[in-house]
């Protein structure tokens, strides 16, 4: 059985500015293989400065039952 999932989430300042975002994706199926990437941006600003970030991975997971 094969399943998605797709997930994002928020950090928010009062005024409503997006600070981080994190984006991950994760799909498996029944044979043991997994798939997980995931993406991470991050936005901090202040009055004088802003600063960006981000990053980004993927990963494959194999397993067997011998």
């Amino acid at each position: 059985m094969e399943r998605e999932e797709f997930v994002v989430k928020r950090i928010v300042s009062p005024e409503g500015r997006v600070i981080a975002e994190i984006k991950s994706f994760v799909k498996t199926s029944g044979d043991g293989q997994s798939e997980i990437s995931q993406s991470i941006s991050m936005n901090v600003s202040s009055d004088k400065n802003s600063q960006k970030c981000s990053q980004s991975g993927f990963f494959s997971i194999s397993s067997s039952n011998e």
